[in-house]
């Protein structure tokens, strides 16, 4: 009987931690202004890079940057994002591009605050700074070479 108790317990806590595993099914971080806008989306395996809503690049994530992903997004209180204190407004003014971040995790939509795309709100820096990142290398490693 303890042995069985033991097991249903086991199983128990197995099914628990595999239902709070934290895996994006859909990150989009858009930044717009009058006659402008970049846009990063990351689905299932695949980054895509937009200009004035083009395909501008496409590449396929490894498996260690969809685990940054998931480990940065862990750290953001997605509950909030839409109520984050923003540390500047100059998108009101063309200063900066409007951008939100939006993420769906777990079958749920969380969508930013709009903010200046040069100047996110802590809690989102580690997060946007990632995504500009990965593409700054998808550009320099896929545009063609100048012998080309």
């Amino acid at each position: 009987m303890n042995k069985i108790l033991l097991i249903c317990f086991s199983l128990t806590l197995s099914c628990s931690s595999i239902q709070q595993e934290t895996v994006f099914q859909r990150i989009n971080y858009k930044a717009i202004t009058r006659g402008y806008s970049t846009e990063i989306l990351l689905q299932d395996n695949t980054l895509k890079y937009f200009k004035n809503s083009i395909e501008s690049r496409s590449l396929t994530l490894v498996k260690e940057a969809k685990d940054s992903l998931n480990t940065l997004i862990k750290k953001v209180n997605l509950k909030t994002i839409n109520q984050l204190k923003v540390p500047s407004n100059k998108y009101l003014f063309d200063g900066a591009m409007y951008t939100t971040i939006e993420v769906i995790l777990n079958g749920e939509t969380y969508t930013s605050i709009g903010f200046d795309d040069d100047n996110p709100p802590k809690e989102l820096t580690p997060l946007v700074n990632f995504l500009l990142t990965l593409i700054k290398y998808c550009l320099l490693y896929t545009s063609p070479s100048p012998r080309d």
